[in-house]
């Protein structure tokens, strides 16, 4: 990450009473990694039109495109299964 640079928010994790999370394209423009939503200022607060809202157990937030948000996709993903691939791609090429 690079101080000052900005980043695409590509979905968001919040804990009642806790914290919240961005997982954030990183400088390599390939790698999702989560960062703390207090070491980052909002430039554009718009939210992207394919994202949804999950609130799961314990209240649990969680905005990201729909088809990230079903259970097992980010294990799909990682074990480069071609539907997940496809579907982060996607997301991230209509983000830029």
């Amino acid at each position: 990450m690079t101080v000052g640079a900005e980043y695409r928010v590509v979905s968001v994790l919040a804990s009642p009473g806790r914290r919240v999370l961005l997982q954030i394209l990183t400088d390599d423009g390939r790698s999702l990694a989560w960062f703390e939503s207090t070491d980052f200022a909002t430039v554009d607060g718009a939210v992207p039109e394919s994202w949804v809202v999950q609130i799961g157990e314990a209240g649990v937030l969680r905005l990201a495109p729909a088809a990230w948000l079903v259970p097992g996709f980010w294990e799909a993903y990682y074990d480069e299964e071609p539907s997940a691939v496809g579907s982060v791609e996607s997301e991230l090429r209509a983000l830029r």
